[in-house]
Order: C-alpha cells, then sequence, then structure tokens
C-alpha cells in the first residue's frame, strides 16, 4: 500500500471515530500528570487549612467566646468559666498545701485521669465547684446592683494591687502579663476578661462580707447553742492508762509477719482486760494510777483541759452528761484493741477570755544581705532584741517600732495591734504567751515561732469567754452557710458539657 493510501486511510478510520495507540496512551499521561498536580495542590491547600485551624484553636480564640454556662438566661463563656475553675482548684491546693495527696490528688498528673470519688474525676469536681462559683456570684451580683453597691477605692486599691502582682509575678518568671494568664488560666484567658471577674469577686465580696457582718444572735440563743453542743466547747480533768489487747508479733523464717489467729487475738484481749481490772481494783484501793501503769507496763496519760474527740470509746465516757468526779473504770476498745482505765475529775467550760496584744514579727526580711546571704536564726533573734532594747516603754512608742520593723503585714499598718483575739486563733507559741498564768497589761517578751521572732506587748484581757465566742461565731457561719446555699440555689444553670471539655 502506497504511503498516500495509507494516510487516506488513517483520516478516514479517525474520521469514523477510530483512536491512535500512540496517541492515546501520551494523552492519558498528560491527564493523570494534570489530575496529580490538582490532588497535590489541593493536599497541599488542605494541609495549610489544617495547620491554621489548629494553631488558632490551639490559641483559644475559638473556644474562648463559646458559651460554657447558660445561668437564668445570662450567658457566660468558657473564659470564665475557666477562670472559676483554676480559682477552685488554687483554693483548694491553698486551703490543704502538702496535705493534698491525703485525699488522693497527684498535682503531677492530669486530673481528667484521677478520681475524687467513686463516679466522679477531680476534673468533674472542680467544674462542678466552678458552676456552683459562677451561680453565687451571679446571684449576689444582682442583689448587689439592686442595693447600688459598687466597688469604691478600697476595693478598687485591692484590684490593682492584685493585677500589679500578677503582672510582677510574670516579670519575674519573665512573661509578659497576658502570656501569664494564659499559663495560669489556659489559653482562653485574656487581660480583660481575668480583670472583669476579679472585679466582680471583689464586689460580691464585699456584699457577702456586709452580710455575714449583719448577723447577730442575743445572749440566750448563744447560750441554747452552747447548752446543745456542750461537748465541741466544754473541757475535762481527766487521767487514763492504756493496756494493748494486740498479740505480740511474729515472724516466719524470712522475716515476714505472722498474722496473728482468731483465738491468739482473743487471749490478748482477755490478758489486757485482766491487766486493766487489776489496775483499776489497785487504784480504787488507794494506789497511784501513773505508778500502777509503769508497774504494769501499760502508757499513763494526765490532761486537765482535754477536748471531746470520739476516736477512742473514753472519749464519749469522759464527756458523757452523768459523769461526776472520781468515777473510774475499765472501758474496752474493740477497734483498736485496747483496754482503758479511765478516771474523772471534773468538767468545765473553757472560761480563757478574748485578748488584745501588739506584737512586731522580726524575719529574716529584716535584714538587707548581699545576694547569696542569709539571715541565720541567731540573727534573727538578736535583731529582735535590739528593737526591744530601743523601746521607750510606752505602748505608742511600741506601736511606732511595730509600723517600722515589723513584717507582718497584717497588723504592721496598726501599730502591732490585734484585738479581740480568741482562743485558738493564733500560732501556739505566740498564744502560750498570752496565756501564761500572771500575764497583766504592760507586758513584754520575746517569743519565737515557726514564722520568726514576735516581740510582745500585752495589751490586756476581755471580758468575752472562749466557750460565748466560739458558739457566737458557729451561729453566724452556719447562718452565712445557709444564706450562700440559698443564694446558690436562687439561680438555675444549663451547662454546655461541649464548651466545658476544653477546660482544665
Amino acid at each position: 500500500m502506497s504511503a498516500s493510501r495509507e494516510k487516506k486511510k488513517r483520516q478516514e478510520y479517525f474520521a469514523g471515530g477510530g483512536v491512535d495507540a500512540k496517541a492515546a496512551r501520551a494523552a492519558e499521561q498528560k491527564a493523570a500528570e494534570k489530575k496529580a498536580k490538582i490532588l497535590y495542590s489541593s493536599l497541599a491547600i488542605v494541609f495549610v487549612v489544617v495547620a491554621v485551624s489548629l494553631l488558632v484553636y490551639n490559641s483559644g480564640i475559638i473556644q474562648r467566646s463559646q458559651t460554657a454556662v447558660t445561668i437564668d438566661g445570662e450567658k457566660y463563656t468558657v473564659a470564665d468559666a475557666s477562670y472559676y475553675y483554676q480559682d477552685a482548684y488554687r483554693n483548694f491546693l491553698n486551703t490543704y498545701g502538702s496535705y493534698v495527696s491525703l485525699f488522693g490528688l497527684d498535682t503531677s498528673k492530669s486530673l481528667k485521669t484521677q478520681y475524687y470519688s467513686e463516679d466522679q474525676t477531680w476534673d468533674e469536681y472542680f467544674k462542678d465547684q466552678a458552676v456552683n462559683s459562677m451561680k453565687f456570684v451571679h446571684a449576689v451580683l444582682a442583689k448587689a446592683q439592686e442595693e447600688g453597691m459598687t466597688l469604691e477605692d478600697a476595693e478598687l486599691e485591692t484590684f490593682d494591687a492584685t493585677v500589679q502582682a500578677l503582672k510582677d509575678q510574670a516579670s519575674a518568671y519573665g512573661y509578659n502579663y497576658k502570656t501569664y494568664l494564659k499559663m495560669i488560666y489556659g489559653s482562653v484567658m485574656t487581660p480583660e476578661v481575668y480583670e472583669a471577674n476579679l472585679k466582680d469577686q471583689l464586689l460580691v465580696s464585699k456584699y457577702a462580707t456586709a452580710y455575714s457582718d449583719s448577723l447577730s444572735f442575743t445572749d440566750d440563743e448563744i447560750q441554747a447553742y452552747y447548752e446543745e453542743n456542750k461537748n465541741t466547747y466544754d473541757k475535762v480533768d481527766v487521767e487514763y492508762v492504756s493496756i494493748s489487747g494486740s498479740p505480740e508479733t511474729k515472724t516466719d523464717e524470712e522475716g515476714n509477719t505472722v498474722e496473728a489467729t482468731e483465738e491468739e487475738k482473743t487471749a490478748a484481749m482477755e490478758a489486757a482486760k485482766e491487766t486493766a481490772d487489776t489496775i483499776l481494783a489497785e487504784y480504787q484501793a488507794g494506789g497511784d494510777l501513773e505508778a500502777l501503769a509503769e508497774e504494769y507496763g501499760a502508757t499513763y496519760t494526765s490532761n486537765d483541759e482535754m477536748a471531746y474527740s470520739s476516736t477512742y470509746v473514753y472519749g464519749d465516757w469522759f464527756f458523757d452528761a452523768a459523769r461526776t468526779a472520781g468515777d473510774a473504770e475499765v472501758l474496752e476498745d474493740t477497734t483498736y484493741s485496747r483496754y482503758f482505765v479511765a478516771v474523772f475529775h471534773d468538767r468545765m467550760q473553757d472560761d480563757a477570755l478574748d485578748y488584745n496584744v501588739r506584737h512586731i514579727l522580726v524575719t529574716a526580711d529584716n535584714f538587707d544581705l548581699p545576694e547569696g546571704s542569709e539571715a541565720t536564726d541567731e540573727m534573727i533573734a538578736g535583731k529582735a532584741q535590739e528593737i526591744l532594747d530601743s523601746w521607750d516603754g510606752t505602748e505608742e512608742g511600741f506601736a511606732t517600732l511595730a509600723e517600722e520593723y515589723s513584717q507582718d503585714a497584717g497588723s504592721k499598718d496598726n501599730g502591732g495591734l490585734y484585738e479581740n483575739v480568741t482562743k485558738g486563733s493564733m500560732v501556739t507559741e505566740f498564744e502560750d504567751w498570752c496565756y501564761e498564768p500572771g500575764r497583766k497589761a504592760g507586758d513584754t517578751g520575746i517569743v519565737e515561732s515557726p514564722y520568726g521572732q514576735h516581740i510582745m506587748y500585752f495589751v490586756g484581757y476581755g471580758t468575752t469567754p472562749y466557750w460565748y465566742s466560739a458558739c457566737e461565731s458557729a451561729l453566724i457561719s452556719n447562718a452565712y452557710s445557709e444564706w450562700q446555699t440559698e443564694m446558690t440555689d436562687s439561680v438555675t444553670a444549663e451547662v454546655n458539657e461541649g464548651a466545658m471539655a476544653s477546660i482544665g
């Protein structure tokens, strides 16, 4: 076939719909390359979109404005809820400090993987606390606004000081204020949200304090409360002997402790009872309880101001209203496998009076030492004595020294004065000095406590006994708690679980 005829035949073939195999393969290759380019371009766009989305999500911008809680129609954002969540968490840590582990809380692990109770994680617990706080704040804010209460200079100064302290902390750690807030409250937090909620809390605190201060009870009401709760406030003068009823500890050949048999446990308790009965009989015959305890290898305890406790069986026995001086009895305590020989002498109201006192707290902060140097205990004690030696002998002069030298922020600006201090309010060493027998107005001294050296100036005793103050405080506290619960329950909260999931 000639070339011209072949060409003509191909033209007729293609005109009839025929396909050139070589051209077809080339076209397919080009189409595949084009499709691949489109696919790769699309994937690149997707990756960019995802990356940007993650960046935006992690910045908290998306979650920040989401509604987390709605209280009586008013919406609160995730950022608002995060403020109260972290506030609840930090308050818990501040309250219990190093003891949080006793509650089963490990601060190095996620709260979402640890359980507060059988069916609630710590994360869920603090979220519940956050919502309750938000409900209380919402309800009290409405009351404050209704009554025209606003933040005044004192509260605004507290606000400014709190914000400045946070900024100073941020700077000390090398962060700016905005970044530091995110580190504490999460990526959703902003200075505006933080400061708005802080102001709300300050106003609520002002209103709540005013409410608490308005609570009062009559002498009859306080007396009635005391009568109903005598065990809580009375003290008893007692002595007792403790006899162990546990079998001697045994070990096997490898040194492992061997569990005592029931027969051995029963025998040990029977022996302890026999010893207790013997001690009681000899005591009632005129023997000395302490000497008898030593003779029979038991433990003796004497306490002329024992407070009530239900830990051991003698607690209820000592505080039984029918108890009279000279009562003595053998008490079995199966919980702790022991017997007690208990002797009751007296029961009394705790009539320790409140008192007024000035003090100057001296610590290492009283020294301006070179960097890397620390004040020793001897230096601090010497400084306290030096300050006391410079005193002019008057209460006014002592107050001036307190304002100049004291490191106690709670009393420094008030000349070191604490008024109407009730028993149990101060650190033990401080309080023991104030209640030392023979203490009188004008007495001075230096007391060491875990906080430093206290230069003391005793102003005088008040007129209110401890039991009265304690009962009055309990009534006020109970009334305030009831009001707090009423305020919290007076509003309804709807929680957006999805939005709340981003908190914590």
